[in-house]
């Protein structure tokens, strides 16, 4: 065989070679393909699945505690305002503000004669109280997409000055959205009906948060909750909705 006639055989041969693996690669696309678009669909149902583990952890916390249903749609409002007004990016992140909605969720363990109590708590029912922090991250420590929720559910009872629990953190080795939350959750507690006593009113608990910014909360989170616009409408919007509903549609349209 001539050297042309060789070089045209070798060349067929090659373009035949390079069909073959065009079609092979072709078909591995495919099937990529349709195993991503499987994955995603997967990943749909487990976000599904995700919501509505969530969603019965809230009612769970609802149904024992009877101060707590509006108290989780209020919290979850005043501070989902204030991480926009710390930073925006904080405000739309999804896990943080299931973060908010179950940050009581040890309260689950908690007795409901110490829940429901009218009287202050004995030294040894606020040992149990103060029990439930650490109870709820057990309860979500198996959700690893929970990320930073976890952090407002085990800190959000630390103080600034170190006086908190349950781990006695203080200053800025307390986390952020911990620290956001402490704020509203308090603020939220000042100004609510509780069985031993009663709400106070909306300026008496800004004073209180101006007072603690420094010992009981950061001060600047502190100065940034008293500075959302538009505080004393949303806080009277929040009091005076119907808040049986709230927390259900709020985390159905999440």
């Amino acid at each position: 065989m001539d050297p042309a006639t060789r070089y045209l055989t070798e060349l067929e041969a090659a373009q035949r070679q390079l069909l073959v693996f065009a079609r092979e690669l072709n078909l591995l696309y495919q099937a990529e393909r349709a195993r991503g678009h499987e994955l995603e669909e997967a990943l749909r149902r487990l976000e599904d699945s995700y919501l509505d583990m969530v969603k019965t952890l809230a009612f769970v916390v609802e149904a024992k505690d009877p101060t707590t249903r509006a108290h989780l749609d209020r919290t979850h409002d005043y501070a989902t305002a204030l991480a926009a007004v710390v930073d925006s990016e904080l405000a739309d992140d999804a896990c943080l503000r299931y973060g908010f909605l179950l940050h009581d969720v040890g309260k689950v363990g908690v007795p409901e004669a110490i829940l429901n109590k009218p009287g202050p708590l004995t030294e040894d029912e606020w040992l149990i109280m103060r029990m439930h922090p650490e109870m709820g991250v057990q309860m979500v420590a198996g959700i690893k997409s929970l990320g930073p929720a976890v952090e407002v559910i085990r800190s959000h009872h630390e103080r600034w000055d170190g006086r908190g629990y349950p781990a006695g953190l203080a200053g800025d080795r307390i986390p952020l959205s911990a620290r956001i939350f402490a704020v509203c959750d308090a603020f939220d507690a000042m100004t609510s009906d509780r069985p031993y006593r009663t709400a106070l009113p909306f300026e008496r608990a800004v004073e209180q948060i101006q007072a603690g910014g420094g010992t009981q909360f950061d001060p600047d989170m502190a100065d940034a909750f008293l500075s959302i616009a538009g505080l004393e409408a949303l806080h009277a919007s929040l009091h005076t909705r119907d808040s049986g509903s709230r927390v259900r549609e709020r985390i159905l349209t999440r």
